[in-house]
């Protein structure tokens, strides 16, 4: 049995066939195709009809269909002798088996058949046709394609032969002259395999390179059946056809090798999620090479889920065309590396999916060096917006946060509280123990703000000494006051620096929206107004812009 898939249109050249050939579907029994020989065993106008009338097999072969499936799938060829009702009689064929794979994939019975004796009387000898021998070598030497007729040893070439090859018929006087001039070097080696295929009496579907009498190799595709009467050779110049293979092939093997010099991993899926092709990338990462015994799917590399998800994914692709995701891969040696993995959906010229192309980049570098630079701008802009010494907004972060504060409060209709602080004998403190009690000093300051206040509260570092509190729906003003209050009580405690105890206190100036400003540079003027009363007040105390100084409980 051939390897080769066959269409009907393979199948045209058995009409040069004397003999009645016919092919039969092994499920159903149908007769998907006859010469033109069988159809006249049957007084077919066409194999249609023939299949019509349900003519082609004896009723005893088609109930042993399966065993002919059996055994012409396993490579046999069956040969018997089958009575088949023929034009008004019977006839007794001598039946040559053999199995054929077409193009969708069927398996189907080739039947040669060689009549043997009729039961109708024959047709008068006056009326006999001329014998297979003269029909098909005048069939050869008419037909426009070009054709050669073989018998015994001897080899007749028609015209279009000879112009395909360049040999003449006077230039073959047997066999052994074609082969020794069609194949030079190589001459024994075809003689022999032709010679088993004559002896198997098989079809020959095959494509060979022909030494042509200008000295010119042509690839000729060559169909030939071998009979009792004679063999027929139909012959197709491929030459082209194979240079554009060869050429295709080429161009594969460059491409192959770009992709497999690639360090992304490639590869394509059919739409099953089967693995066709992949790079050797894709081989680092799966850690073994597949064989055809064994196809490679997601189940081989990853976790049930995981397959899954890769799946969904798949189907998603070829879906909408395209997908980008991420994902962890974890390689045979241990190593984890972040991929990012591109698919899209592979379509044949008539649009038909087949499948799923992707491509996978190692992002692991990337990605960190991204995180890496994101937290060095985000080191950056707490630079930029925060006080070195206590970690608290700087003027520049007050002043933004501020005018979205007043903006909210304007939309709502909410009132907002500006405190600003100063501390109280900061400087003696600085002159006397240095700058390194001084920034200790702050920071403490800093801490005991922070700790009386909200979270949601903004406390500022805008200067030396010099302290912002914005409260955002604070209440009356007298819970203002009270908060004030509370603060200065807070940083009038005792501050233990090494063996030192000392205590700073501090002035605060408080300035109302919408009362006292409408603006945050003039929120913070009215403010930094009422600090001065503060501190001229004697200090330790708070002053609310437009009211008189409240002195700070003893």
């Amino acid at each position: 049995m051939s390897d080769h898939c066959w269409s009907t249109n393979d199948l045209s050249a058995f009409d040069l066939i004397a003999d009645p050939i016919w092919l039969v579907d092994l499920q159903t029994g149908r007769t998907l195709w006859a010469n033109a020989a069988a159809c006249a065993l049957w007084g077919a106008r066409s194999a249609r009809d023939l299949a019509a009338s349900g003519g082609g097999l004896p009723d005893a072969v088609r109930q042993r269909l399966p065993e002919y499936a059996r055994r012409l799938s396993a490579g046999e060829r069956v040969g018997e002798c089958w009575t088949v009702a023929a034009n008004a009689a019977q006839a007794v064929l001598s039946c040559d088996c053999s199995g054929l794979h077409l193009t969708d994939g069927r398996l189907v019975m080739l039947v040669h058949g060689r009549p043997l004796a009729t039961v109708a009387a024959a047709a008068t000898t006056a009326d006999a046709p001329p014998s297979p021998q003269m029909r098909l070598s005048r069939m050869v030497e008419h037909l426009p394609m070009a054709a050669a007729y073989v018998e015994g040893e001897r080899i007749f070439i028609n015209r279009a032969a000879e112009r395909l090859t360049g040999y003449r018929q006077e230039d073959l006087p047997s066999m052994d002259a074609w082969f020794g001039a069609a194949y030079p070097g190589r001459d024994h080696e075809v003689r022999q395999r032709y010679d088993t295929a004559r002896l198997a009496e098989a079809s020959v579907l095959t494509e060979l390179q022909v030494t042509c009498k200008d000295g010119s190799r042509r690839w000729i595709r060559f169909f030939a059946y071998l009979t009792q009467g004679g063999e027929v050779w139909l012959m197709e110049d491929v030459t082209e056809r194979r240079a554009t293979l060869e050429a295709l092939h080429h161009e594969r093997a460059v491409l192959q090798s770009l992709i497999d010099s690639m360090p992304d991993i490639v590869f394509f899926k059919d739409c099953g999620g089967t693995y066709l092709n992949y790079n050797h990338a894709a081989l680092d990462y799966v850690g073994w090479k597949p064989d055809a015994d064994r196809p490679l799917r997601d189940l081989d590399m990853v976790d049930a889920e995981t397959a899954e998800r890769r799946r969904q994914a798949d189907l998603r692709t070829m879906r909408e065309g395209m997908t980008r995701g991420e994902e962890w891969f974890v390689y045979p040696d241990g190593r984890r590396r972040l991929m990012e993995t591109v698919k899209t959906a592979c379509r044949d010229p008539g649009g038909s999916i087949l499948g799923v192309v992707g491509i996978s980049r190692d992002i692991t570098d990337r990605r960190r060096m991204e995180e890496m630079l994101r937290r060095s701008e985000a080191e950056k802009d707490h630079l930029a917006n925060h006080d070195p010494l206590t970690g608290l907004p700087n003027r520049r972060l007050f002043f933004a946060r501020t005018h979205g504060a007043l903006a909210r409060a304007r939309r709502i209709g909410q009132p907002l509280a500006l405190l600003f602080i100063d501390l109280d004998g900061f400087k003696p403190v600085n002159d006397r123990l240095g700058h390194d009690a001084g920034d200790q000093v702050l920071r403490v300051t800093a801490e005991r703000l922070t700790g009386c206040l909200r979270a949601s509260d903004l406390v500022a570092r805008i200067g030396g000494d010099e302290f912002t509190v914005l409260l955002e729906g604070a209440g009356s003003v007298a819970d203002v006051e009270r908060i004030a209050d509370k603060l200065i009580h807070a940083m009038s405690a005792e501050i233990t620096l090494g063996r030192q105890t000392l205590s700073v206190g501090a002035s605060i100036g408080i300035a109302l929206f919408p009362q006292d400003a409408d603006d945050a540079q003039d929120l913070l003027k009215a403010a930094d107004d009422a600090l001065y009363r503060a501190k001229h007040a004697g200090r330790g105390c708070f002053v609310v812009c437009g009211a008189r100084p409240n002195a700070r409980p003893a």
